[in-house]
């Protein structure tokens, strides 16, 4: 490392044990998507202490926020998340971090603050930004803030996820959609007068079976997910009020708003079939990730400067005593270009601005996904590992794209080559509430 590079890390290690404690504190909290108040004010404190200025909140966004540090450009933003996730707590009772947004969070909030430490020690222009983003797990808190107008005016854009290996990223997800139906119907005596009712319930099956028989006739890559909210109280009333939510996936957005079309057909369908009243609400519209190359290469090269996390003997064992492997990755793949089948609303982000994203060995090979052996993990001595390779290599690549102006050209450029002159269209409501977990605004 060069000596600034040498500064922004020893500021990194001296944060060290804060970040670890807010680490703990936001797992201890474990706060559902729209519903983490204790973990955004702790984040928001913790930045203002450092010298950074709260500059923006969202009345329609509970728990987002814009946090500032410095004038002019470049202007470099951080995403940090801190939401969990219902039935991941211990043993799987209750809301536990079961992805790792308590370390999430916390690293991008403590890259910022290392990097602002050297900016002020130095005298180095710019600006750093800090993105509190809320209910990253249902896909809305990013979709909403891009709606808003938040990451306007950004010359690039970092982020990181806790995982099971470190690499630097390039690839790609799926676009989605979000959507609720609700179906309105007339109450009546099951049993007495079933003729005066029109079951809502009936409504939500018949649309479901409609979508289940539109699955043989879209491309394979599509995936269509959903869940009945409510069905009814009691099997003797006709129930007046049904609700059922919708993920429908695909490659990219256009293919998604296809999807998404036809199955809004059989929703009108079955309220024709049922003379019930429907409504359909568009919860979230998420894209697919745009790459971005010379980011990439950047966090890949200050990821091999800082080295991946050094696991010990004791890390291994405790991993094993949960009932894993055990197998902690200690090396850094290659910069990964694979399109993954899942979608994040960290994607819409790159639509308005070169984004690119780190991952960091915090937990054992073989852990499952959205599960309490990852909240388990999430505050081990591993993961605070991770957390610290993670906010170093942040730092580092925010360093560089404050004072590399060829690199930030770089990344701009490809960065238009991307987005070929689209404007991004957010698609949910101008005035639409960001919906609290699975509650309808």
């Amino acid at each position: 490392m060069d000596s600034a590079k040498k500064q922004i890390a020893g500021h990194c290690k001296k944060l060290r044990a804060e970040s670890e404690d807010a680490a703990r504190r936001i797992s201890e909290y474990a706060e559902l998507s729209m519903l983490e108040q204790q973990s955004s004010a702790l984040l928001r404190e913790a930045l203002q202490r450092h010298g950074f200025t709260i500059e923006r909140e969202f009345p329609l966004i509970p728990n987002a926020f814009v946090a500032g540090f410095g004038d002019g450009e470049p202007v470099i933003g951080f995403l940090a998340e801190y939401d969990a996730l219902p039935d991941c707590g211990p043993k799987g009772k209750g809301p536990g971090h079961g992805c790792g947004h308590n370390l999430l969070g916390t690293g991008s909030v403590y890259a910022a603050i290392a990097l602002s430490k050297h900016l002020r020690a130095q005298g180095v222009p710019g600006s750093v930004k800090v993105f509190g983003c809320p209910a990253e797990e249902t896909l809305v808190g990013k979709v909403y803030m891009a709606r808003d107008g938040a990451f306007d005016g950004l010359d690039a854009c970092l982020a990181w996820h806790p995982g099971a290996k470190t690499a630097a990223s390039n690839g790609s997800g799926t676009a989605m959609d979000s959507l609720t139906y609700e179906f309105f119907g007339k109450t009546a005596h099951a049993a007495g007068d079933p003729h005066n009712g029109r079951s809502a319930l009936d409504a939500v099956e018949i649309m479901n079976v409609a979508v289940n028989f539109l699955r043989e006739h879209v491309p394979s890559n599509v995936r269509i997910h959903y869940a009945i909210m409510d069905g009814g109280k009691a099997p003797n009333v006709v129930p007046p009020y049904a609700r059922t939510w919708y993920f429908v996936r695909g490659k990219d957005r256009e293919q998604v708003s296809e999807i998404s079309a036809r199955v809004h057909k059989c929703a009108r369908a079955a309220a024709l079939a049922t003379e019930t009243r429907m409504k359909r609400r568009i919860l979230a519209a998420v894209y697919d990730r745009l790459g971005n190359e010379p980011l990439a290469k950047a966090l890949d090269a200050n990821l091999r400067l800082v080295g991946p996390p050094k696991f010990t003997k004791k890390d291994k064992q405790f991993a094993k005593s949960l009932g894993l492997s055990g197998e902690l990755s200690e090396g850094i793949a290659d910069i990964s270009t694979e399109r993954g089948s899942g979608s994040s609303d960290e994607a819409n982000v790159s639509w308005i601005t070169p984004l690119t994203v780190l991952t960091v060995a915090c937990w054992s090979n073989g852990t499952p996904g959205h599960h309490y052996l990852i909240h388990e993990q999430g505050v081990a001595p591993a993961a605070m590992k991770g957390l610290a390779v993670a906010a170093q290599t942040l730092a580092l690549t925010g360093y560089d794209l404050l004072t590399d102006a060829k690199l930030l050209k770089a990344t701009r450029r490809e960065f238009a080559k991307s987005t070929d002159g689209k404007t991004y269209d957010p698609i949910v409501p101008a005035k639409q509430k960001a919906p609290i977990h699975d509650r309808i605004p």
